[in-house]
């Protein structure tokens, strides 16, 4: 592997020569060839720990995107298939992280995430709700702004973010928040829409 015209061999063999003192520079750029050498010489980082069980990614648990007052509240059962478990753990590792990202790192709260079908219309989603595949989350952020500041954040993201919808949501009692969406299947590619409803 080269490095610009060099190769890594020649890198090293220079910065060891920094860092001996058999080129004339100043104390200041021989620290930084030492410090250089270090980050070079240690060994290979360990990887981060595995995630515990019950979480999907970094900041997103199984329980907060499968919570429901409405499911405790009707004795209904939301518990995710394996399938729909897979969705939601790219939903939170490649989606969620994505906009939390963009977002400074500010605190998501998820007010739904998945829905199985009998929850689905006891709260009146609609019928092909990417909800129902675990591959939809409804969010505030309220360090960052109302949704439709988020939205616009997000916008120019739908690609790398691989989202499906991205929309500015409310209901008649005036409450508001932010819907993402991946495609559902059995499509596969999202069609990167952004709207407000």
């Amino acid at each position: 592997m080269t490095y610009g015209q060099h190769s890594l061999q020649e890198i090293i063999d220079w910065l060891a020569e920094l860092r001996a003192g058999q080129i004339d520079l100043t104390e200041d750029n021989m620290g930084l060839a030492n410090a250089a050498m270090m980050i070079i010489e240690r060994q290979p980082a360990t990887p981060p720990p595995p995630l515990p069980a019950d979480q999907l990614s970094p900041h997103f648990s199984i329980e907060e995107l499968t919570h429901s007052d409405t499911a405790l509240a009707l004795g209904i059962d939301n518990t995710p298939s394996a399938e729909d478990l897979e969705r939601l753990e790219q939903l939170a590792l490649i989606t969620l992280e994505g906009i939390r990202s963009i977002c400074g790192d500010e605190p998501m709260t998820i007010t739904s995430g998945y829905r199985c079908a009998e929850l689905n219309a006891a709260v009146g989603g609609v019928s092909d709700s990417a909800h129902l595949y675990g591959c939809a989350a409804d969010f505030v952020i309220p360090s960052v702004g109302d949704p439709t500041e988020i939205v616009a954040r997000l916008k120019p993201h739908l690609i790398e973010l691989q989202i499906d919808q991205l929309i500015d949501e409310s209901n008649s009692s005036g409450d508001r928040w932010v819907h993402v969406g991946r495609a559902i299947p059995p499509n596969t590619q999202p069609r990167y829409q952004c709207f407000a409803v």
